[in-house]
């Protein structure tokens, strides 16, 4: 039988102010965990059969309705995505009926006062249809222009990517830092180096460094994966048959679809406003 030495993980709870008693739920990352503190109580077999049957209770939410405009729609008064929801009703002669439609997410769930009420998702596969029509006729360019639009675009977006690359590793190395600032303070506590108040105080004041550092770190990492995705790799042409070949179909192909459309927004007037993919670029000449 094998055995391991126990670990202590520390700073799973977290004071949301010193003002007041109440405390949080710390992620995982922030914990601090020290390995082989103490004699273990059962042997790592046991440990690992019990891990394995409580995840087998683990549950998948399972989406009932889906739609293929799905994840493209966003609330044109406060800018939320919109949530897709469906209601059914059974009619007397045993047939369903059956209604989709898109609402703000957060007037969905309450957590925010929105005016912008819900739209029927058919009006915008509607509005969709006929806006691909009209923009493809429009798409008319020289193979100069083309190239010029690529080059340009690519110069940006790599010139933008370098300089957050750059801001995140030094992000990164500055969040090392005060990890291994934390991790020293609470071995200097535990063998009583320092005073617990003294401990408590400059502990606290890491983690909010901390947290800081962590918020820019996604941030960054965001922008700079939104200026990678704006690198031109798109052609025009087939853009264009896209576009013709979803025209053909008799059902929505969301991921034709996400080839074609950046966003589709929709205020409480129940005007839509769709962004295409190929608008990004507004030098190219429309006819």
């Amino acid at each position: 039988m094998k055995f391991i030495f126990g670990s202590v993980v520390g700073r799973k709870f977290q004071k949301v102010s010193h003002k007041i008693a109440k405390v949080r739920c710390t992620k995982k990352e922030e914990h601090i965990v020290l390995e082989n503190m103490h004699e273990p109580i059962i042997d790592i077999e046991t440990w690992n059969k019990a891990q394995d049957k409580l995840n087998r209770y683990s549950k998948t939410r399972d989406r009932k309705y889906d739609h293929p405009l799905k994840g493209l729609v966003h609330c044109g008064e406060c800018g939320n995505k919109a949530t897709l929801r469906c209601r059914e009703e059974k009619r007397k002669n045993g047939t369903v009926w059956r209604a989709t439609y898109f609402i703000c997410s957060k007037r969905n769930n309450y957590s925010k006062l929105c005016d912008c009420k819900q739209i029927s998702a058919n009006l915008i596969e509607e509005a969709v249809n006929e806006k691909i029509k009209e923009e493809i006729q429009k798409i008319n360019f020289s193979e100069k222009e083309l190239k010029q639009v690529y080059e340009q675009a690519e110069k940006e977006a790599k010139s933008k990517s370098n300089l957050l690359q750059t801001k995140l590793q030094e992000l990164n190395q500055t969040l090392k830092n005060i990890e291994n600032t934390i991790e020293e303070i609470y071995q200097d506590k535990i063998n009583k180096i320092i005073q617990i108040e003294d401990f408590k105080i400059i502990y606290e004041k890491k983690q909010k460094e901390r947290n800081k550092i962590l918020k820019q770190i996604k941030e960054t990492k965001e922008q700079f994966e939104e200026t990678n995705k704006k690198t031109p790799e798109i052609n025009f042409e087939e853009i264009k048959q896209i576009a013709k070949e979803f025209l053909k179909m008799e059902k929505s192909n969301k991921m034709i679809l996400e080839k074609l459309i950046e966003k589709i927004e929709f205020d409480k007037e129940k005007n839509i406003k769709i962004k295409f993919i190929f608008q990004n670029y507004p030098n190219v000449r429309m006819k």
